[in-house]
This record gives C-alpha cells, structure tokens and sequence, in this order.
C-alpha cells in the first residue's frame, strides 16, 4: 500500500521553474524537488511531549545528528516543534544548527494534529487555532534571528493534513513538504510489539529497496532526531545515519537542504 502510495505520488503534480520541479501530491504539498537529480534531502523533525517533560518525545537525538552530519561533511534541514525551542537543553543544539549552515524551520508549535486519520475530511483544527499555533511558531524561531523568508518551508504536524489545512498554512505563508511516499523511516518512532513498528535495520532495507525500484533522486528522507523511551539505541535510526549517507554517496547520490530549494526559487 505504502509503495502504491509512492507512485501516485511521483506521478503527481509538478510545479517546474528552470531551477526548480516540485513534485507534489494531491493537496499540493512537495515530496520530491528536481527529480532529475540525484539529490536527497535529509529532513530532522523533533518535538518535546510537555506532560511527561520529553521522556516520550524529545529533541535528544538532535546533537548526535549533527556530530554525525558534521563527520560526513553533509548538511540537513532540522523541524523541531516550538516546544522544543523553549526547552533549556536545546538552546544550544537550535544554535548549532543555525552556526554550522543547516536548515531550520519548524514543525507547527506544539504538534496540533490537523485531521483525523479515521477520516482525513474530518478537520481537528480551525483556520484561526492554526494560525495561533503558527504565530506561537514564529515567535521561537524569531529569537533565534531568523526571518520568515528564512524558514517559509515546513513540514506539516504528524506529516499529515488534509486539504483545509495545507491551504490553510499556505495561507499563513507557508510552503509544505512532506517525506517521499513510499519511504517509511518515519516509522522508526515506534517501538517492539507495536502494529507498524520496523528495527532500524527493516527501515533501512526499506530505503535501499525503494531505491532500486524507484531511485531517491529529489527524494525526502526524514528521520526522528529523538530518543524514544521504547528503542534502544542501536534501535534508533539516526544511529545508523553515518551509514545510510555512505551508501547513498557510493550511489551517486548528493545532498541537499531547503536553503537550496529557497535560492533555486529566487533565481
């Protein structure tokens, strides 16, 4: 189904400049960009769950992530949730990210789920509890110094939406992507016993047999910088990073950030 997924979705919509082609899904949200490179987008997201104080989900995995990143010489686009920002322990990681040339947006303020995933019709938000979560966003990301134009690619809460809410966020400014159908690393929050849960070495497989069937190029691979409590840490995806972008590299592949996408939309 998964994979069903995925190719309806390469077959989608494009937007195309000479710069850049934008491969889109029904609701008109990005899950490929120039799909004629053999570009892949790696994409971070975190969020820090307030009524446990993050033992579920957290931004933890952020700093090893970016050690990762800085061994390979590879750049990353980071989506921590406005809960994140205000967290003492992240204070300095959200700098690094910023000091050492990655990406950063967000990832909605505090995680609001859109819609149902009984029924994705079913809205769970209003135009306006939107725009609040989005202003309280902004807020945490502008003390940092960053600007809109600096940030205006975002990846939706949960990574799902219907059509009232990505039009709804593109109404506050935003463009929306979301990861490659197809590719289920996002899965790797889940933990032993649970209906969908993959080891981090089925998430991987995952990958390279997408690849061989479908190719990565423009491809958008996210992976959880958090510690969940239910996955050890050999367990965690972003452990095995280091690997993951070695093989890619020995594929031919290269990598990118949305601080490329926003300079190819400027020429």
């Amino acid at each position: 189904m998964l994979l069903l997924a995925g190719l309806l979705a390469m077959a989608g919509c494009r937007d195309k400049t000479p710069e850049l082609e934008l491969v889109k899904d029904d609701y008109g949200v990005t899950q490929r960009i120039n799909p004629n490179e053999k570009s892949v987008y790696l994409v971070f997201t975190g969020h820090y769950s307030t009524d446990d104080d993050g033992y579920f989900e957290n931004f933890d995995g952020a700093a090893p992530v970016l050690e990762i990143l800085a061994e390979h010489g590879v750049k990353g686009s980071f989506f921590p949730t406005g809960n994140c920002f205000r967290v003492d322990r992240y204070q300095q990681v959200i700098r690094d990210i910023i000091d050492q040339g990655h990406y950063l947006s967000a990832h909605s303020d505090r995680h609001l789920l859109l819609c149902s995933y009984g029924d994705r019709s079913v809205n769970l938000v209003t135009e306006d509890s939107l725009a609040r979560d989005i202003q309280g966003m902004e807020a945490e990301l502008e003390k940092f110094g960053l600007k809109k134009e600096q940030y205006r690619w975002m990846i939706p809460p949960y990574e799902h939406y219907n059509q009232f809410s990505a039009d709804a966020l593109r109404r506050l400014g935003y463009e929306l992507a979301n990861p490659t159908e197809g590719l289920v690393t996002g899965l790797d929050w889940m933990g032993p016993g649970e209906p969908s849960y993959h080891s981090a070495q089925q998430l991987m497989d995952n990958i390279w047999q997408f690849e061989q069937e479908h190719g990565l190029n423009g491809a958008i691979l996210l992976i959880h910088a958090m510690n969940y409590p239910n996955r050890t840490d050999d367990d965690r995806l972003y452990n095995h990073l280091g690997e993951i972008i070695e093989k890619l590299r020995e594929k031919g592949y290269d990598f990118k950030t949305f601080h490329d996408v926003i300079a190819a939309e400027q020429d």
